[in-house]
């Protein structure tokens, strides 16, 4: 069964339970879409539709209710049978004579409000300018993630989160330099994103832990070798067939492939950096596809390298045909192991499907991306898009 409870953001301490009769949470690592310039982007992990009748709080009086749902100051704990599923900051609020109403923001989310530049040298170069370069060398990129993230947080006047940024120092071949003076395009957010989103950048994922009374999130991510998120016990295993099993409502979104990426970095007119990323394999066939262009660029991408990086990632995720297996399944249904808070979505899960119309009959190695449900036991469950197994390369 569900249960919620609201603790304070910066220390994470559990105040009291919540009674809240209807929300609806979400579950991603990555991004979970079928596009045609897919970004990898980070996890999130927030719940909406948040509606709490006054008389469901442990407080009656006006500002004791303003207090203990304050925005920002308060979270809420999402936990199934005892494990945290999801754990937010309670977003801007909307009172109502009888209730009140707000949405949850993940960490991530919340990290787009904190600005990486040195504490007191903003502004303080001469005539008001400032100098500050901060420069990352000899680590690996989730250890560049971490150092953003401490920055972001434990380094700032009143910007302590209980986050467990595990990876501090781990080496690597990695480095990345950020000036003070570009805050404007410097929100720990972006910056996490843009990391996740290089070639073979690392899955990203906060996730919370209540340990007696108090919540905390540690910060999961890939490794330089490996950036897919580990898997945590055994391989659940879904099934489809016709009328029955643990997974129902299958459906099948199809991609068609991208041959061609441009990429641009900073400079201007003459002087952009570009790269074209390019695969024209399937341009080839005897039954060809036809040749499919996209663009993809920022202004923070510095350096040929980072071009260059980015506009492989896209195109290697894009340069065949795709589909996304998407299905809904009952976690109190006898037989189902998928369990919200046990497994985390960036793991693995195998679907098991026998009859289906245009899917070859066979076990399907999965990624579990996304993970979507409300106050019932029902689940929904996107998983991360294949190559079209039809298609030989």
């Amino acid at each position: 069964m569900w249960e919620c409870y609201v603790f304070d953001t910066m220390t994470g301490v559990i105040d009291a339970p919540i009674d809240i009769p209807n929300l609806s949470w979400t579950l991603t690592v990555s991004s979970c879409s079928l596009t045609t310039t897919r970004d990898k982007g980070t996890g999130e992990g927030d719940a909406s539709g948040l509606t709490v009748p006054w008389e469901a709080l442990p407080i009656e009086s006006q500002e004791g209710r303003n207090a203990f749902l304050a925005p920002y100051r308060r979270g809420l704990v999402l936990l199934w049978d005892g494990a945290p599923v999801v754990a937010g900051i309670i977003g801007l609020r909307t009172d109502s004579y009888l209730d009140t109403s707000f949405d949850l923001l993940s960490p991530m989310d919340f990290l787009d409000n904190r600005l990486i530049v040195t504490e007191g040298r903003f502004g303080k170069g001469y005539g008001s300018t400032t100098s500050d370069t901060i420069f990352f060398s000899g680590l690996s990129l989730r250890a560049i993630a971490c150092e953003i993230g401490v920055m972001a947080t434990e380094k700032k006047q009143g910007g302590y989160l209980p986050i467990d940024w595990k990876y501090l120092g781990e080496g690597g071949s990695s480095q990345r330099t950020y000036y003070g003076y570009n805050v404007g395009n410097n929100s720990a957010k972006k910056l996490l994103t843009a990391i996740a989103n290089v070639e073979n950048g690392p899955d990203m994922q906060f996730r919370p832990n209540v340990d007696g009374n108090r919540v905390s999130w540690t910060f999961e991510a890939g490794s330089d070798s490996d950036p897919y998120l580990g898997q945590s016990g055994v391989v659940p295993t879904l099934t489809w067939f016709k009328g029955g099993g643990t997974i129902e409502g299958i459906k099948v979104a199809h991609g068609a492939p991208t041959m061609r990426v441009y990429g641009t970095g900073s400079g201007q007119d003459e002087g952009t950096l570009c790269y074209l990323a390019q695969d024209m394999t399937l341009c080839q066939r005897n039954d060809p596809w036809p040749l499919v262009e996209a663009q993809k660029g920022s202004s923070d991408w510095g350096t040929e390298d980072l071009v260059r990086r980015h506009s492989n990632a896209v195109l290697e995720s894009l340069k065949r045909p795709l589909v996304q297996i998407t299905g809904r399944t009952f976690v109190n249904d006898a037989g189902n192991n998928v369990t919200p808070g046990i497994l985390w979505p960036g793991q693995e899960v195998d679907v098991a499907i026998d009859g289906y119309p245009t899917l070859p009959d066979g076990v399907y190695k999965l990624r579990l991306m996304e993970m979507k449900g409300d106050m019932t036991d029902k689940v929904q469950l996107t998983f991360d898009p294949i190559f079209d197994p039809w298609e030989v390369w």
